[in-house]
């Protein structure tokens, strides 16, 4: 297991490499933050293997954190500016990362760890409960402007769209256009909040306040066609939820879902 530390003044690109430390198995995140300087106090007191570093941050930048603790810890660094890549590697640095960087070439970097330590460690007794699994409630799905990325909490999205190569993300009083596919989207939610009931449409299951034949309500105004391909699994998912005064009623309003 790699004990790692991530750095960087902007919290939005902060967010982006804790959420890849997340997903990774032989990752364990000791801390994070937006301050260089506190950086220097933690790794002064804490146990770390990996730093993921910014380079251009205030009062101290990513360079200077390489020096201070050269051979004691590992560093990836993380910038938009590709100038600095020969001058980093001159400082022995892992690798050198420039944003906006996928999960796959994070990973890349991050394999370059030694082998023993990117194992997941095994329980140390049979008694020992795995730790509760962290919930993500949230994404960051680039933007059209380069390198700019936007937070979307589950919590206000009502329904996703699919707009040729690209998707929007409908909120109450918002809307985001990222260059993601709906089938992007639909790998990084969690299926049990999202489901996809078209070929054009993802809905937010907490935000359907109804459903009238073919269409779903959303928050009361919002249609959405449920489509042929899809209907079957969608009223799998709600028929629990629903009840009827009579067997006929319910008959009836089975067969408008499934056809």
């Amino acid at each position: 297991m790699i004990n790692c530390v991530a750095v960087d003044d902007e919290q939005s690109a902060l967010d982006i490499v804790v959420d890849y430390i997340n997903d990774t198995p032989f990752l364990n995140l000791v801390a994070a933050t937006t301050n260089p300087m506190e950086a220097v106090g933690i790794l002064q007191s804490k146990e770390v293997d990996l730093v993921f570093a910014d380079i251009q941050m205030p009062r101290m930048n990513g360079m200077n954190l390489v020096s201070l603790f050269d051979g004691r810890v590992k560093f990836i660094m993380t910038t938009g500016y590709q100038e600095y890549a020969l001058k980093s590697f001159e400082y022995g640095v892992l690798d050198y990362l420039v944003k906006p960087f996928s999960y796959q070439r994070f990973l890349k970097a991050v394999n370059k760890m030694p082998f023993h330590m990117t194992l997941v460690d095994e329980a140390k007794t049979p008694v020992q409960e795995a730790a509760p699994v962290k919930r993500e409630e949230f994404i960051f799905v680039k933007v059209d402007v380069k390198g700019k990325f936007h937070k979307v909490l589950f919590k206000d999205v009502v329904y996703m769209e699919a707009q040729k190569n690209y998707a929007s993300i409908y909120m109450k009083d918002e809307r985001i256009s990222t260059n993601l596919t709906l089938s992007d989207l639909e790998k990084r939610l969690p299926s049990d909040r999202f489901m996809r009931v078209h070929r054009s449409y993802i809905i937010s299951m907490e935000k359907i306040t109804g459903i009238e034949g073919d269409e779903v309500l959303l928050d009361k105004v919002v249609r959405i066609p449920i489509g042929d391909t899809y209907s079957d699994d969608f009223t799998k998912v709600i028929e629990g939820s629903i009840f009827f005064k009579d067997k006929d009623s319910a008959t009836l309003i089975d067969k408008r879902l499934t056809n």
